[in-house]
Order: C-alpha cells, then structure tokens, then sequence
C-alpha cells in the first residue's frame, strides 16, 4: 500500500502549517493512499554533534532519542512531505534538528527513490519561502529523493490558510501528485 509520512515542524497544532497537513492527509486516506501526521514537536530530537559515526559500521546515528521513530517513519514511506511554517526565513528550529539528523541517508541510500514535497506558510507568502524550498530541493537532491512539489501559503495568523483558495488548490493538485506517483 501507498504510504505518505507528512512531517509537521510547527508547534501549533492548529496552525496553518497543520491545516494544510490535514487537509492533504485527508484528501489522501480517502482516495485509498494511506497518510499519516507527525507533529515534530512531539518528539525529542537532539541535535546533530557531527561526530560522523552514521558513516562508518551500520551508517545509522548513534544519537539515542526520539530521531530513530521518526527515521523508521520516513523509511517505510513512499512519500514524505515536510511542512513547516516559515521563521526568519527559513524552516522552524524542531524541522531543522530533524533535516541536520538526515546525514545517515548520504552514505546509507535508504531514502533514495522516494518522493518528496513540501508545505510551507509564511505571513508574506511565497517571497519568504524561496530559500526554504530551494534548501529542500537541495537536501532532496543530496539524498536522491524525487522532488514532486511544494505548496506555498501566505498565512500568519491561525486559519489565514483556511482562506488562501491558492493553497487549498495547490495541496488538491499535490494529492493527485502522489497519488499518481506515490509507488516506490
């Protein structure tokens, strides 16, 4: 079965980031592509210490906390998309723990092939959300994951995204993406 992880780095659960996750959830689980959510802020994610251990012997990290259910979420997706709204520029500091915590999938290849998209909402919209979607193509790229989109919202306040009819409509065309190409 098709499985999509969605990785939420906001640390509202009402939030627009979250709306939009569950809106793409939704849309999934009922066209038969099993979907699941993931609130970052749920989980204890250390930071990454560059101790270079995920290179060498079972290229895994050998932090011990809440990263390895989050590493066994990504590896038994087909697709995993990554939403987060936008601070100072760039993604939040819990989603940028978890991408600093990706550097066993450089050398173990677990994520290659897989498919990956992005959500983002920020209060200015799109012109906030280019350096974060091009640092996700990038990682993507770095980790042989196929980029399939990215949905931008112009949201601040809780329920902005409710109202944005482009992002509504963007994370419908995102479903249908996956749903065509949620097979890895």
């Amino acid at each position: 079965m098709k499985q999509t992880e969605i990785l939420i780095g906001s640390p509202r659960k009402s939030g627009n980031t979250s709306y939009l996750s569950k809106y793409l959830s939704d849309l999934l689980n009922v066209s038969g592509t099993s979907a699941s959510l993931t609130y970052l802020y749920d989980y204890e994610v250390k930071p990454c210490v560059d101790c270079r251990s995920c290179k060498k012997n079972d290229l895994r990290c050998v932090l011990d906390d809440d990263a390895n259910l989050l590493y066994e979420k990504m590896e038994n997706a087909n697709v995993i998309v990554f939403g987060t709204p936008i601070y100072w520029f760039g993604t939040t500091a819990k989603m940028k723990l978890l991408i600093d915590r990706l550097r066993p999938y450089f050398v173990n290849k677990k994520l290659a092939g897989k498919n990956g998209a992005v959500i983002l909402s920020a209060g200015s919209g799109a012109g906030d959300c280019d350096l974060t979607v091009e640092m996700f193509k990038r990682i993507f790229r770095t980790l042989e994951i196929n980029f399939i989109g990215n949905v931008l919202s112009q949201s601040y306040n809780a329920g902005d995204a409710i109202a944005d009819r482009d992002a509504i409509n963007n994370i419908e065309q995102l479903s249908y993406q996956i749903m065509k190409t949620g097979i890895k």
